[in-house]
């Protein structure tokens, strides 16, 4: 029996035994065990195909492979157990991105090697025709073609994109020198061979390694979403171990250079990570690892069975200089008038800041806070199991919107029409309370459920 073949049964059988306590309700999560990056997103023959970091055993990393979900609206889906996965005792299957070639899906990913000290990390592809599983796994790049300043063993997560008759594969790189992150471009007319083009960077907002990049031309702006590890702190930004960007301007794929116009962090909070857009679909819309690295899971810690999940999905806009995100439109299919004095577990809720407030979620053993003082701030602290934080925005309003989405055991804070983002984990039970101080009016709460 192969492992993929090996890990299907064991997720058939081990998925009835997690705990449901905190399972979220609109967002996606593993069946069973650990999950973190999104990959290969793609919309491909009128279905959604989300894959993830995934290792089935156990609630942290290990044997990891790429697990499955299908979604037909991007809030409700079907999970389809593991698509790609090596047989090798020490090969694992790092993050990667995923196209449509050929008639079926091809799969770029970071085959992860470490046998004692020594540790690989190189670009294969797969193939799949509906999706469901990929083969004829093959190496598609050779690492010595590097400069020689780009590591050759810290090299991953390709993701593709195709500019007219080339197909692009961006993936993150560390540059040796100056022990930065950069982003390295490489390039082919054929999805089976690839040649090194150029890099991007190093940027000091990559740190010392740069993950999970994704390109897409927002409004007309070239936009690379990017991750950086052991990021220093900087002001308010880089509060995390490691972060996540927008590199916004105007990328030459002929000249091999990008004019940076910003470099902005997406998400203030302390869970999103390794963003990634969809591919098939004009629309620019992203997804995140709805936790970070270096922190406690409770879930894990409680001996639920599961870790991880994924942002919602939020599409992109560039304005006024600046680059906003919203969640997708297909989550209004699913928004409910709540019965009178009910505030629903999962909710959409909507208020404007006009001065100095708060609005208060409260369950039996704590609660969450969404302040304005100045600056924005999500206030976890006595919602998260003993742990938790403060994050605030960049910006100062007076008076601004904020739209606040509630799971089972997730918020995602969006201000200002989404010009900056704040996401956490919660873990509140009981009944909850909604109750409002200061300078907040306009409040409206809709439960998020059924598909109406």
């Amino acid at each position: 029996m192969n492992e993929l073949i090996k890990a299907n049964a064991y997720i058939s059988k081990a998925k009835n035994t997690v705990n449901g306590r905190y399972r979220l309700s609109y967002h996606i999560m593993p069946p069973v065990g650990w999950m973190n990056d999104p990959n290969g997103l793609i919309y491909f023959n009128g279905k959604y195909h989300l894959y993830y970091q995934f290792n089935p055993y156990d609630t942290h990393t290990g044997k990891m492979c790429w697990g499955h979900a299908v979604s037909e609206d991007l809030i409700s889906y079907t999970g389809c157990g593991v698509a790609l996965m090596h047989d090798g005792e020490n090969e694992r299957v790092f993050s990667g991105g995923a196209i449509e070639a050929d008639g079926g899906i091809t799969a770029y990913y970071t085959l992860h090697i470490e046998d004692g000290e020594e540790k690989t990390e190189e670009v294969y592809k797969g193939v799949s025709e509906d999706g469901t599983e990929f083969k004829n796994l093959v190496k598609v790049f050779d690492n010595e073609s590097l400069p020689e300043n780009i590591s050759r063993t810290d090299f991953r997560d390709p993701c593709p994109v195709k500019i007219g008759d080339t197909y692009y594969v961006f993936v993150g790189g560390k540059d040796t020198v100056h022990n930065k992150g950069v982003i390295v471009v490489l390039g082919g007319k054929s999805p089976e061979k690839l040649e090194y083009k150029f890099y991007l960077g190093p940027y000091y907002e990559l740190g010392d390694m740069g993950e999970c990049p994704s390109y897409f031309v927002v409004n007309g702006k070239s936009v690379l979403l990017a991750s950086g590890c052991h990021v220093h702190d900087r002001g308010n930004d880089f509060k995390n171990t490691n972060a996540s960007v927008f590199i916004v301007g105007d990328l030459d794929f002929e000249k091999g250079e990008m004019k940076v116009d910003f470099i902005k962090e997406i998400d203030k909070g302390d869970t999103f990570y390794a963003p990634q857009f969809i591919r098939g679909i004009t629309k620019p819309v992203m997804i995140a690892w709805f936790e970070m690295w270096d922190k406690p899971y409770p879930t894990k810690d409680m001996g639920h069975g599961w870790v991880g999940a994924f942002t919602i999905p939020r599409e992109l806009e560039y304005r006024d200089g600046d680059i906003f995100q919203t969640p997708v439109d297909g989550l209004n299919a699913y928004l409910y008038e709540p019965i009178e004095g009910e505030t629903p577990k999962c909710a959409d809720i909507s208020f404007e800041f006009f001065g100095e407030g708060a609005v208060t979620v409260a369950g039996d053993n704590g609660k969450v806070v969404i302040g304005n003082d100045g600056g924005v701030y999500l206030d976890t602290r006595n919602a998260n199991n003993s742990f938790g934080s403060i994050r605030r925005t960049n910006g100062n309003y007076s008076r601004c919107r904020v739209r606040f989405l509630l799971d089972i055991s997730g918020v995602e804070v969006f201000v200002d029409g989404g010009r900056e983002a704040i996401s956490s984990r919660i873990y509140l039970d009981g009944n909850y309370r909604v109750y409002t101080s200061g300078g907040v009016s306009g409040l409206k709460i809709k439960g998020i459920g059924g598909k109406q």
